[in-house]
Order: structure tokens, then C-alpha cells, then sequence
């Protein structure tokens, strides 16, 4: 999903604000600020994640505007970023101003945040009964929805958003999403294409439909997406990598490996790259080439903590196997041991043991 919306906190008019309250925190002086105002440059440091420069936004408009709703119900959201769902409750119960949609709005997201969806619900459509179905405040429920895998509910919001808006491309690539998300990859495709019907440029609608054909196993359709990619924006490190998977799984080896090669001559620390030029130069039987960039792999890999076991049960099953191949059996031997260390059970592992240790079968 993306947001192409135009914001508020772009135009030259919150600009010169933010400007202005930033000279006078750097001035040292006091200047008078609308309670609006203050909401708003509160909103947009926590937006951006600067929660502590929120903060002190929000106790300076109290200073301004003691018990003031909107800078509270900022307050409030400053406290439900944080993860303070309880504390964040308190605060919008004591905001007396019931006719507030931000408020019932804010209401929704702490039902959410409690796992209370049809609670939330209640709260979203007063909110945005009050906003007369303002389509800003319709979209940021869906996505809520969508974040939160409540796929029935973002389906509900969804249905009323296109037929008050039916023609808005935010809509229908929000419903294009849903599909995906919820694995509805042919309906997916056909609003996907819709939208490239107007709109074929936009790399977000190609990357989709990509990965959807890739996950269908259809590469040569993924690999067409991944080249429209490529040809809009030669620099997509992203789109030039999954060109590259889909042309590893048509086994086009060395097609694949020209890729990576130039993708892990820019970013050398990549050990991922690093396995897959390893993986296309086994498929091409270059097995000294291979077996010295497994072992660079490996030696990358044991800096990563986070490696899941899965990775080096299998890489040490192409070192064992690179081994026995270039004639190394001692060697072959010692990574085979070392992978069934890991994992006994290794299918592959075993099958290979039969070859490197059939004294002991």
C-alpha cells in the first residue's frame, strides 16, 4: 500500500508555521499560537516519530490553551503511539466535547489497539457521520482495518467508499490491496491492470502485479512486470533483485547470476546476494567458484545473529557437496557433519550422507 494524498503538513502555509514555532523555541521567547495550530505541529512530529518534540509542543498549547480538546486528544494519541492504550483511555474519556469526529475517531483506534474491532466500528461511523463521510477520514479507517487484518470490516468501509467516491483511484487501489492481501490474486490482478489502464507508469501497480504472479509461480508474466520496473526507474535495486529470482526459478543461470553479481558489486555486504551468485555458479557446475563464495557466505552470516537455523542447515549442505564434488572428501565430511549437527533430519542432509558416508548407513 501507498499514500500518494497531498498533505496538509506539505504546503507552504504549515511550513511557515512549523518555521515560526521553531525560531521561537530557539529564541527563547513566548509567542502566541491558535490551539489548531499547536495540534497540528504536535501531529506532525509524532507522524514523523519525534514523539518527545510532540510532547513539548503539547504542554506548551496547554500552557496556551489549558483543557483544550484537540490538544489533548493530541496528547491522547501521543500516549497510544507509545503503546499506553489504558492511560490513553483515561485522557479521551475526560475530553468533554462529544460532537469531536477526531475525538470518536481517536475512540476507534484505542477500541482497536484492545482488540474491540466492532467497538471501534461504533465509534469510526459516528466519526465519520459528524465528518460528512469526508473521504480523507473513510481512508484512514480502511487502512486501519487493513493493518489489522479485520479484512471483513476494511471490506464494509470499502463498499461505502466506492459508491460515495466510485471513480477515486485511492479507493480502488485500496480494494486492489484487499484482493492481495487476502490472497484473491486474480481479482487482484484484473483491479491492478484497471489502474494500469490509466495510471501505467506507477511502479507500485507493476510490483504488485509481479509479486503476484511470482507467488502464482508464473516468472516469465513476474519477470515482465519487474522489466516495466526497470525501464521506468533503472536504479530499482528492489525490482532488479525479483527480476533476477524470477529468472533463477526459470533456470537461466547465468542470466540470473549477471544480476546478482552487479547487484553485490554495489552492496558488497549483502550475504543474501553473496548465497545466490554462490547458488547459480553450483547449478553451472563451476563448483570451486561455488564452494569459495558458500564460505564467504558462511563467514558473513555467523556476523548476522538474527540467521535463522534453516539457512545454515542449507548452506552447509552446498559446502558438503561442492566438497565431495571437487574431490575434497575429508571436507565434504566435516560440513555434512556440521549441518546434521543442526538439523538430523534434513532430508536433503541425508540423502547426501548416503554418498559421503555410506560406512555409516
Amino acid at each position: 500500500m501507498k499514500d500518494d494524498s497531498a498533505s496538509y503538513y506539505d504546503s507552504k502555509e504549515f511550513t511557515e508555521l512549523l518555521a515560526s514555532y521553531e525560531n521561537m523555541l530557539s529564541d527563547g521567547g513566548s509567542v502566541y499560537f491558535d490551539s489548531m495550530d499547536i495540534a497540528n505541529i504536535a501531529e506532525y512530529y509524532s507522524m514523523n516519530g519525534e514523539l518527545d518534540k510532540s510532547d513539548t509542543a503539547i504542554e506548551y498549547g496547554l500552557r496556551l490553551h489549558p483543557s483544550d480538546a484537540d490538544i489533548l486528544i493530541s496528547k491522547a494519541n501521543n500516549l497510544l503511539r507509545r503503546g499506553l492504550k489504558e492511560e490513553a483511555r483515561v485522557l479521551t474519556e475526560s475530553i468533554s466535547d462529544p460532537d469531536n469526529q477526531e475525538l470518536l475517531y481517536l475512540k476507534g483506534e484505542i477500541e482497536l489497539a484492545f482488540d474491540r474491532p466492532d467497538d471501534a466500528d461504533a465509534y469510526f461511523m459516528q466519526a465519520v457521520q459528524l465528518s460528512d463521510d469526508d473521504p480523507g477520514m473513510l481512508n484512514d479507517i480502511i487502512v486501519k482495518y487493513m493493518d489489522n487484518r479485520n479484512y471483513d470490516l476494511c471490506q464494509k468501509w470499502l463498499d461505502m467508499a466506492l459508491v460515495l467516491s466510485p471513480d477515486s483511484r485511492n479507493f480502488i487501489e485500496l480494494q486492489a490491496d484487499l484482493f492481495f492481501d487476502t490472497g484473491q490474486a486474480d481479482t487482484a490482478i484484473e483491479w491492478y491492470n484497471h489502474l494500469l489502464d490509466e495510471f501505467a507508469y506507477d511502479t507500485y501497480y507493476w510490483d504488485q502485479l509481479g509479486r503476484i504472479y511470482y507467488e502464482k509461480n508464473d516468472y516469465a508474466k513476474a519477470r515482465e512486470c519487474f522489466e516495466f520496473i526497470e525501464a521506468i526507474e533503472p536504479d530499482d535495486k528492489s525490482s532488479r533483485m525479483m527480476k533476477a529470482s524470477c529468472i533463477f526459478n526459470m533456470e537461466d543461470w547465468k542470466g540470473a547470476f549477471d544480476i546478482y553479481k552487479a547487484l553485490l558489486d554495489d552492496d558488497p555486504s549483502s550475504y543474501t546476494l553473496l548465497y545466490y551468485c554462490a547458488r547459480c555458479l553450483y547449478e553451472m557446475e563451476q563448483y570451486e567458484e561455488a564452494y569459495d563464495k558458500f564460505m564467504d557466505t558462511l563467514a558473513m552470516l555467523m556476523l548476522d545473529e538474527d540467521v535463522p537455523v534453516e539457512m545454515y542447515v542449507e548452506l552447509y549442505y552446498y559446502l558438503a557437496d561442492t566438497s565431495r564434488r571437487t574431490g575434497r572428501a575429508e571436507q565434504a565430511e566435516r560440513h555434512l557433519r556440521e549441518g546434521l549437527a543442526l538439523d538430523p533430519d534434513d532430508e536433503d542432509l541425508n540423502k547426501l550422507a548416503q554418498t559421503i558416508l555410506p560406512q555409516n548407513l
